[in-house]
């Protein structure tokens, strides 16, 4: 019970910081905070994380394998409720598709598994987040715009590491100290933003939000059990692909939606119910994690 609190307890009261902030009207500039998380931070902590850590190709290989396994098991399976309800493909399959490995999965792959989990969790995310700036937001604005993806720096950082790890690059303890100390404001920053997107969505059609809600848990579970099975994952790295496969649908979803007008209330609801029945299972994720890395 310790042992779930202590992993429990930093992301509930985080999340709380940033939901209460947006509450109390402090004039949270959760904009610009999220740009320097998606142009700064987050290019700094995948290329801090997987360099320091000497991540090897092999494993940074195989835990984007299984974030594209696991994504593209979610959207067959999307697809076909979707299909079979009349729900809009393009308004509701990203939120079937892409987790909140980001906001909540990293902070408690890190909390669950320590730095060796982090450095599992991180070749997982920037796989995810890869797909979910271009599938996901070509899927947004009805049409592929490869020049979106080229602009984002973390698929750069994630070149670099393989640069790095292929030709055994000297990287200077500046760059060093610097990726280390902007990627370190990442999970936090990304935790407030988390509670302060959930303090200004609003649930207007409780339905739809919890037919997505509840379909993003069974899908993020079977399809996270899929990819270990697929590719005969154990330890600490089949509990880490558990774990980020289930988390709730991803805030960047409502983000596209609501900008390009996807039913842009729905998904938001969708969200709100989607991370709210996540937390009410976390214990119950966490624990079936922390199962299957110690008998995988």
């Amino acid at each position: 019970m310790s042992e779930l609190a202590n992993i429990l307890g930093p992301v509930a009261i985080i999340t709380l910081i940033g939901y209460l902030l947006e509450r109390l009207k402090v004039g949270l500039d959760t904009h610009t905070i999220g740009a320097m998380v998606l142009l700064v931070a987050t290019p700094s902590l995948i290329f801090h994380t997987l360099v320091s850590m000497d991540v090897d190709t092999k494993t940074l290989g195989t835990m984007a394998f299984a974030a594209l396994l696991a994504m593209s098991a979610s959207a067959v399976f999307g697809m076909l409720v979707l299909l079979l309800s009349g729900a809009s493909l393009r308004a509701f399959l990203p939120s079937l598709v892409f987790p909140n490995s980001g906001n909540m999965g990293l902070a408690l792959v890190l909390l669950t598994f320590g730095n060796e989990g982090m450095k599992l969790g991180i070749s997982y995310f920037f796989m995810v987040s890869i797909v979910q700036h271009s599938i996901g937001f070509s899927i947004a604005i009805g049409k592929f715009d490869l020049r979106y993806l080229a602009r984002q720096p973390l698929l750069y950082s994630v070149a670099l590491v393989l640069i790095v790890t292929r030709f055994d690059v000297a990287v200077p303890e500046i760059v060093m100290t610097t990726t280390q100390m902007l990627g370190g404001v990442m999970i936090p920053c990304m935790l407030i933003l988390l509670g302060a997107s959930l303090a200004s969505l609003k649930v207007s059609d409780l339905g739809p939000a919890l037919g997505i809600g509840f379909a993003r848990l069974i899908f993020g579970i079977t399809s996270a059990l899929l990819a270990i099975w697929l590719l005969d994952l154990n330890g600490m790295a089949a509990g880490t692909v558990f774990l980020l496969a289930t988390m709730p649908t991803a805030i960047v979803n409502h983000i596209y939606a609501s900008r390009y007008g996807n039913h842009g209330t729905a998904v938001s609801g969708a969200v709100a119910v989607s991370t709210f029945l996540t937390f009410l299972c976390l214990p119950a994720l966490i624990t079936a994690a922390l199962w299957i890395s110690n008998n995988g």
